[in-house]
């Protein structure tokens, strides 16, 4: 159904004389039926191959077949017409490929009726599709009004909608929690199963690994280890070694070292090879070190379940409060109904605090970040701000005050598109009227563009960069001289363990070094470190408001 051979896609920035290889003669076998999950880190390739794939960028060199198709022989309007009768896309910023002004259910049937046209049965198999993806309860509410966790959710069934028969996802659970996960890798099983699609997942989440037919690891633009889920069973078991796993041979006849091998003999530079009479070959630390078990997709994780000590009656002695959220809610208005996103919310957020607000998809995280940044308006209730009340401004005052004293990352990654990264540093500062001295402002960007990684695509455009690039850029953007707050929505929801690791350690960092007053909305309680403060949502209610702790 899928084959790629020797799949190479180099990006040429012809202003700045850069050519940067993405895919470098990568091979994937996928056959029909079958889901098979593409694992790697933040700039590995992942987002290219989906791109190559769904025909909306055309390859460099090599071989790309999908549903029987040569890729590289159409023209753009051919890859167009494939795009539509073959492929479900569903991209790590949904809103990309959504219509944000209609309901859940007119972007479903926007989608049924480019292939299928209307039809009863294609309405009952929609709502069955909202059933089981747990969104059934907003078949009514524009898009616009979502979480994101609950966007990426709709542009599933949306690429489900279509029915057609290769499904491909780009980071399909960067924002949603582990149940809400769980639901979303059932249903593709269930999917490929009973429809016969075929789906290709690309994703940094290693929960990958398990529940697919096949998963395999990709590192500099080219896949490595191919492991069936029988192998994956193995791999699982802690009984320690032998380990089976199958390598992949590309069209170079090179087989890359899998990275749990090179891991478990504590290579890095050089490797022996014994191959025997029989045929057999084994591996080895030149230093003579014996293998460790590594088990495949370790995850550092520091906590499963919040624990929280409510706040003491003397918790606010000594602090300035600097936002006061008093009886606030907030009603989106469907078609013809109403969805309370937020009741009641009473809260006190104090200067220099870090405040970590927690809950599932939906619980209404979002929704107050955007309150409290004053992207929208509430229904009833105040905010008020460093003294003012914030939420009776107008917009203009809004965004004003926002961009003196706020330093804010969204979920989609808020960068201006025709800017590159580097470019985006100087909005603040032309926004602000300054005089901008050339010399501060690169020092600056070197040090904020390090701190987070990103310093090497500092010339790249934000549609030009992966998605975790992109967060990672937003990051170093939104800390850039030190905003006295700073608001981060799932700020590591499209990073891999270990640079998601990375950027929380630098946030912490910050914060101790700035005393910012720093808001994190977030899924991934293992973010949270003891003695920071925590308040839990749970349907648009505040459930729990503490100081976490580990038994």
């Amino acid at each position: 159904m899928i084959s790629c051979r020797d799949l190479i896609k180099i990006y040429e920035d012809e202003e700045h004389g850069i050519r940067i290889p993405a895919l470098r003669g990568c091979d994937v076998l996928i056959d029909q039926g079958e889901i098979v999950a593409v694992i790697g880190p933040s700039g590995s390739g992942k987002t290219t191959l989906i791109n190559i794939l769904a025909g909306l960028i055309k390859l460099s060199s090599g071989e790309c077949v999908a549903n029987g198709q040569e890729l590289g022989d159409l023209n753009q309007n051919a890859l167009n017409r494939f795009r539509l009768f073959n492929i479900g896309l569903v991209d790590q910023f949904p809103e990309r490929t959504l219509f944000l002004d209609a309901t859940v259910e007119e972007n479903m049937a926007f989608s049924t009726s480019l292939v299928i046209g209307d039809s009863d049965e294609y309405m009952d198999r929609n709502y069955t599709i909202r059933k089981k993806l747990g969104i059934d309860h907003l078949t009514k509410r524009r898009v616009r009004f979502l979480s994101g966790g609950e966007m990426i959710r709709t542009a599933i069934a949306c690429a489900l909608a279509k029915n057609a028969p290769i499904l491909l996802c780009d980071e399909p659970t960067g924002q949603l929690d582990s149940m809400n996960t769980e639901k979303v890798k059932a249903l593709l099983r269930e999917v490929a199963r009973s429809f016969g699609t075929t789906i290709l997942v690309v994703t940094h989440d290693q929960r990958f690994f398990d529940g697919v037919d096949k998963s395999c690891e990709i590192r500099d633009g080219r896949v490595a280890t191919m492991i069936s889920s029988e192998e994956q069973k193995l791999l699982d078991k802690k009984s320690g070694f032998p380990l089976k796993f199958r390598a992949q041979i590309d069209t170079t006849n090179n087989i890359r070292i899998p990275d749990l091998v090179m891991q478990s003999l504590k290579v890095k530079k050089e490797i022996d090879f014994y191959l025997e009479e029989n045929g057999k070959i084994s591996l080895t630390n030149p230093k003579g070190l014996k293998p460790e078990k590594v088990v495949l997709g370790k995850i550092e994780v520091k906590r499963k379940i919040l624990e929280l000590k409510p706040l003491t009656k003397n918790y606010s002695k000594g602090k300035k409060q600097l936002i006061e959220i008093t009886n606030l809610s907030k009603i989106y208005q469907g078609k013809g109904a109403e969805v309370q996103a937020l009741s009641d919310i009473n809260l006190k957020i104090y200067k220099n605090e870090l405040l970590f607000i927690v809950g599932p998809s939906g619980s209404g995280k979002t929704t107050l970040i955007k309150l409290i940044a004053g992207l929208e308006n509430s229904t009833t209730g105040t905010i008020i701000l460093d003294g003012i009340e914030f939420s009776h401004l107008t917009t203009a005052k809004k965004a004003d005050l926002r961009q003196r004293k706020m330093g804010l990352v969204s979920q989609q990654g808020n960068l201006h598109p025709f800017l590159t990264i580097d470019d985006n540093f100087l909005l603040k500062e032309i926004f602000s009227l300054k005089k901008i001295k050339a010399k501060e402002i690169v020092s600056l960007n070197d040090e904020f563009l390090k701190k987070f990684n990103i310093e090497h695509r500092r010339n790249h455009f934000p549609l030009e960069i992966s998605g975790g690039e992109l967060q990672r850029a937003t990051l170093a953007i939104a800390n850039y001289n030190y905003p006295p707050i700073v608001i981060l929505d799932e700020p590591t929801a499209n990073l891999d363990s270990e640079l998601a690791l990375q950027a929380i350690d630098e946030i912490y960092k910050t914060h101790k070094k700035t005393g910012a007053t720093t808001i994190i909305a977030t899924h991934d309680i293992s973010l949270i470190r003891d003695g920071f403060r925590a308040v839990e949502l749970e349907d648009g209610r505040i459930a729990r408001d503490g100081i976490a702790f580990t038994k």
